[in-house]
Parts: structure tokens; sequence; C-alpha cells
């Protein structure tokens, strides 16, 4: 349980759904009649997946739809829909409706081809992972649709109100602890997750099946909780952290990643195939140059070719500073290299730089490539003339950050959704098949294999756009020990000089990319007229491990001693375009840290600051953090415990310096975030409301981020009246 807040004196008002406030001045009309059309083109859509086709019980087939996630206008948060996977089918139906009063955050539904825990079978659906009130403590769900089973079920006790939706909902977790990380086998027969019920501090790996489950729960109105096997217990050494990533096609292993830090884990490979476990095997790869302690394993996943079953594919730090994609045979120890682009290694198609996602089909492999903020596409077939080449995608469209999903299990490995974000688009979901672009791949100048490629909109999937949208401009910056920083800057179009906010990202490990964009971004520029950087600081993730670990722990303020560079650079390089007298610095979590620090440091050349869920102090952050967080969170800003460090911590605290922070403050946090208290939020606002002007929103029933439209609304608007009272009025 959350420890009690002690908000003292502080005497609220209420002024919307969900909020609290302190010293906060009436929002006037205009500015949410002013902010509606950018907060319709945020609200974007994002796709959870294929469905698997199935059968129903008389032998029909009933074909898969992508499943579409989309807060609509009338809705306070984000709803489930369904729409088919012809761009020409132009239907999208909602399948969820229930509102639980909270900020509630559905982090995955994992399509299933059906299952039998009470004795009867549920075709299709998912399974589904959500919290209740904004505090992360995510449990799983069953969804399914009557109509697709073999018998219909009474209202289960404790089942969501989901009318009128077609999809039932049943909670198969009943308990305060966090599960997550669902990783469903090709074969259908087993599902994998996490959890840290064991102890609240250790998150360890458990099977349960889904198909001759046996359990003994009848079809009755009686909630059950999932029976499952642990399969990857704790270690007994500090805090473990495990999370699963892939089945092997023949069920007899699962691979799961030990996570150390952002930067490091471990991976594993554990057999499930007999009834006595034994036990997980730490999987070396060979040649690897680089230390364990600064390698990191992602998009592990086994290969769906029934001739290699046991043959891995994955990202990993293991061979140079970029993440690169290698296969690893678990029967012979065998590495192929992809993507490394490190000297001495031989690769199928060297890439210097991240990659950013990986899936892995029955007939391909297809991932995308974060080129400093901007997204590549590109694909390897694994069979046919153009086996084991790497091939671009080039898509047709402004360019921006794209995300993709596959439709492999229902047998079209080539089928793809893909989200396109970009300065003209939230998020908007297109349909590519890449089959028939094979047969026309080129060759650029440098010999690198290509194809060009156009997609098809899926028009009820699109949110509206809006006019005069700026694109971004890549900018770089030298900081104070001559490190090159690269930020993402949008200038007011037709304006000369403008002021400027400084919006800095979550993380530490976070990116500015031409997507990471406030709900806000558009008013400021085309409304208000201010322009906005976002700047990738030493510690952002897609540069490189090592410039990700550049603030590690006593090189924390490093980072803000980039903001100190750009303010000059401000002063010093655009004062053709920028009002060096009429900045402001903005963030959210880690970012908020960067918002306060950037204060202690700078209020001479800033006019203001907007503070979101915040770390104020670094002990009390690490030790009120989730317990199953903090050891990972100690090895990036200090181990707390050591006197040394924690002094270290404590001296650069914003809490412990806000008698420099000289110019108005907005401050707003989630009253249920789990990550950063609001009780950091509280105090910092007891503190710095004696010195200077300070503004404080709760969000209740809300996390780390906003999640309801009544509190995402409020904060927006609230935080563009503060803009407008305190940076750009003289």
């Amino acid at each position: 349980m959350a420890t009690p807040v002690d908000y003292g004196d502080l005497e609220f008002t209420r002024p919307a759904k969900q909020i609290k406030a302190v010293n906060l001045p009436a929002v006037p009309q205009r500015i949410f009649d002013g902010m509606k059309q950018y907060e319709d083109a945020a609200r974007g859509f994002d796709t959870a997946g294929f469905e698997r086709t199935i059968k129903h019980a008389n032998g029909r087939e009933v074909p898969g739809g992508i499943i579409v996630s989309h807060r609509p206008e009338s809705a306070q948060v984000t709803q489930l829909y369904r729409m088919s996977t012809d761009p020409s089918d132009t239907e999208l139906n909602r399948l969820t409706y229930f509102d639980i009063g909270s900020g509630r955050t559905i982090s995955m539904f994992c399509g299933i081809f059906e299952e039998d825990w009470r004795g009867v079978r549920r075709r299709g659906g998912a399974i589904m992972v959500m919290d209740l009130n904004g505090n992360e403590h995510f449990q799983l769900w069953r969804y399914w649709e009557d109509s697709l089973a073999d018998q219909v079920l009474p209202k289960i006790r404790g089942e969501l109100d989901n009318a009128p939706g077609l999809g039932r909902i049943e909670r198969l977790t009943h308990d305060d602890y966090k599960y997550g990380s669902v990783v469903i086998s090709q074969s259908n027969k087993l599902m994998a997750f996490s959890s840290n019920k064991e102890n609240n501090k250790d998150t360890l790996v458990y099977v349960t099946k889904l198909m001759d489950s046996n359990t003994g729960v009848k079809a009755d109105a009686s909630p059950f909780t999932l029976p499952s096997r642990l399969v990857a217990p704790s270690t007994g050494e500090g805090t473990t952290m495990y999370h699963p990533q892939s089945f092997s096609l023949d069920d007899k292993y699962l691979l799961f990643i030990r996570r150390y830090s952002s930067s490091y884990n471990a991976l594993y490979v554990v057999d499930i195939s007999g009834e006595q476990l034994s036990p997980p095997k730490l999987i070396e790869f060979l040649g690897a140059t680089e230390k364990a302690e600064d390698t990191a394993f992602n998009h592990v996943s086994f290969s769906h070719d029934p001739n290699l079953p046991h043959l891995i594919y994955c990202t990993t730090t293991g061979y140079g500073d970029f993440a690169s994609i290698v296969t690893y045979d678990l029967d012979t120890g065998s590495v192929t290299h992809i993507t490394t682009s490190s000297v001495g290694i031989q690769a199928i198609r060297p890439i210097s730089w991240e990659i950013q996602n990986l899936k892995v089909t029955s007939d391909n492999i297809i991932f995308t490539v974060n080129v400093e903020g901007w997204t590549s596409l590109f694909v390897m077939p694994l069979s046919g003339s153009h086996k084991n080449t790497v091939i671009e995608v080039k898509v047709a469209w402004e360019r921006g950050w794209l995300t993709f999903q596959t439709n492999d299990l229902n047998d079209k490995p080539y089928e793809m959704t893909l989200q396109l974000t970009s300065y003209n688009s939230r998020g908007r979901i297109t349909y590519l098949d890449l089959a028939p672009l094979l047969d026309n791949v080129k060759k650029d100048e440098n010999g690198h294999a290509y194809v060009s490629a156009s997609v098809s909109p899926y028009v009820q999937a699109a949110p509206p756009t809006v006019a005069h949208e700026v694109p971004p401009i890549l900018i770089r910056y030298k900081s104070f020990d001559g490190l090159e920083i690269p930020a993402i800057y949008y200038h007011p179009a037709g304006q000369s000089v403008t002021p400027a906010i400084i919006h800095i990202h979550g993380g530490p490990e976070g990116q500015a990319t031409a997507n990471y964009r406030t709900p806000t971004h558009s008013y400021l520029l085309n409304e208000l007229k201010i322009a906005v950087i976002y700047p990738n600081v030493r510690g952002s993730s897609g540069y490189g491990k090592k410039y990700m670990a550049a603030d590690d722990v006593l090189k924390r303020e490093d980072s803000v001693k980039d903001i100190g560079a750009l303010l000059d650079h401000i002063a010093s390089n655009m004062q053709n375009e920028l009002d060096s007298s009429r900045i402001t610095v903005s963030g959210g979590s880690y970012g908020g840290y960067m918002t306060l620090a950037s204060l202690t440091h700078y209020s001479s050349k800033l006019a203001c600051g907007i503070e979101n869920f915040g770390i104020v102090h670094w002990p009390s952050f690490l030790e009120n953090t989730g317990a199953d967080r903090r050891a990972a969170r100690r090895r990036e800003y200090g181990d707390e415990t050591i006197p040394e460090i924690r002094d270290f911590l404590d001296r650069i605290s914003p809490i412990n310096n806000t008698s420099k922070i000289t110019v108005p403050l907005l401050i707003t946090h989630g009253e249920n975030d789990s990550r950063v208290t609001v009780h950091e939020a509280v105090s910092t606002y007891k503190i710095v409301s004696k010195n200077v002007h300070t503004e404080l929103i709760i969000g209740e029933m809300e996390g780390h981020g906003y999640k309801q439209k009544s509190v995402i609304e409020f904060t927006n608007a609230a935080a563009i009246l503060f803009l407008e009272r305190f940076l750009l009025s003289k």
C-alpha cells in the first residue's frame, strides 16, 4: 500500500474532474476551446497486433482482425477496437466500453487461439494486462466473446461491466502484485508471464497451460486465480528481475532475460519440457567484445522455422557501441552477425545505428533502425531468391517514427500494419504487403538493396490533422566538455525572433525523436508562436551505450550542464531566431528532475519552469520507488545506502537547492504514482512556494503520466495559461 500523503494545510480547489489544484487561477474557456483541435489531433491510433484466425465450434472459420487502441472524444480513457485487415473495409468496431473511474492502462493485449481454464473452450480473444488506478500494479485479465465459446458462462463475480460491448473481461489474478511480459507459444499450448508475487521484490517467470490445463475450475460465476508453474526462481542474490521472451517451436525451451539496468541484462534459457525443471542456463555468446556488465539483449525470439527450432534471433550490444542483430544456435553455440558494424566482424549488412525493433516470422525478419530519431524499415527474407539479403523498405511518407506489427500468426509473414507518427500526424495506421515488393529489389549507390513502398491507409484509424504543422530540424551544439549534443528543433512558421521552451525527455534513457511531442506542442507553435526544442542530453538512448552511460551516478549533473550549454548556444548562435531572455524549461519524470535542476542552476537565464511528476530528492525516490524497480534504478542513479553516494545524491537533489529557484514554477503529479511518489511534488510545492510563485496540480487516480481525458486536458490548458503569464508576458 502507498504511504498516505500528508497534504498538511494545503487548500485545494477542484476545477475539473479528478483534479486537485493549489494556488491555481481559473483557466479561461478560450484556452480549452483553442486547444480542442490540437487535443483531437493528439488522440492517435496504435495497434496491439493481429488477431488469430480461429474456427468456430461449428467449423466456420472466423478471420482475425487488427486490434486498435484509441481514446475516443467522449471517453475518459483509451479503449480497444477491432478493424478488418482489408484497408477497403472502413469499419472500426469498438470492443471495450468499461470505465472504472481511473487512469488505468492496458499495457498488453495478447491474442490467443483458445483456452480451457474453465473446462470449456473459449476461442479467440486475448490475455490483457491492465492496472486499476494508474499505479502500474498490472493484473492479468481474460477478454473473450461468448459467440466463440462452447458455452455461454454466467456473469462472473468481479467481471467488468463492458456493456454494450460484445466482449467480456474476467480477472485472472487477484492481488496487488505486478504481472506482465506475457508471451504466448506458437503452438498456443503455453503462456509465460512475469510477476513479483513471490515476495513483492523479485520479478520471476511463470508458465501456465492454455489447453489441456485441467485446472478443475468450473464454468460458473465463481472467480478463480490462474494457476501457474514457477520456471525461473529467484537466484537469492540481490533483486532478481526476469522477463520471458520466447518459446521454442517445440515448446521445449523458454528464453528469458535477467535485467540489471537499462544497459545491462543477461540472456537465459530453461528446459520446461520435463516434470523436473533443470536450472536456467546462461547463454554466453562466442567472440563477444564487450564486458557482460556492458551488454544488453532485447527482442529475443526463437526461429519460426521448423527446421531450425533452436535458432535464436536477438539484438545485443555485446559486439559494439550500438545494438545489432545476431543469431545464436542453441545446439552448436555458433553466432551469425546480421547488422553488427564493429571492425573485424563480418556481417550481412553492417548498420551503425541502434536497431529499434525486431520481429521474427516464418519467412523473414523485419526490423527498424533508429537514425538520430527518424525510423528506417528493413526486411531480410529467410528463403527465396533474396534469402539472407538485408533490404531497406523505403516507405513513401513524410518520415518520422514508424512502428509495425506482422501477421505471421495467420501464415502471412509479409503482411504488416505500420503506425506512422510524424510532425503531420500523431499516429495513423496503414497497411503494407511486402511480398510483391520483392520482385523489384534495387541497389543504391553504395550497393545496398532496397525497395520502394507505398502504404494503404486505414481511413478509420487516422486522427485529424492540423493545418500549418511545422517539420522538425535536427540541430547540434557543443556542451561544456566538447561533447556534441543533438536536439530536435521546431520554429514557428513565418516568425523571426520568438520565445522558446526546452522540453526534456524522461528515462533518463529516453530519446527525443521525430515523434516526440507534448500534447500542447502544436498549440505552442501555431497559437503562441513559441519555439520548441527537445534536447537529447547525455544519457539518452539512440546514440550508443557510451553516450547513454555518460550521465551515470557521479556524472549526473553533467546532463544538467548540457542544458546550460544549450542556453548559451541559444544566446550566442540563435539570436536571430530565439529570444534568450524568454526561455522556459519543462519535462516529466527524469525530465522533471532535469527541469528542477536546471532551475536551480540557471534561473537567471530562464523565465519559468513546468515540472511534471519529477524526482526532487534522490535518496527518498530510491527508497520509495517500487521494490522491484529499486536495484535497477540504483545502477543508474547510485546506491543511496552507500554513505558517500548518499551525500552526493543529497547535495544535487533539487529539494535541497530550492532557494536557488527564483522564477515561477508549475508542478503536476499523479496521486497514485508508484515510480515517483506524489510526496515529492507536495514537498517541493511547500518549500518553493515560500520563495517564488508556485502552482500545484494533482491528478487523482493517475499514475506516472496521465491517461484520463479530464486530467490531460486540464493540465495542458493550465500549462498554456502559465506560459502566457510568465513566458510571454514581460
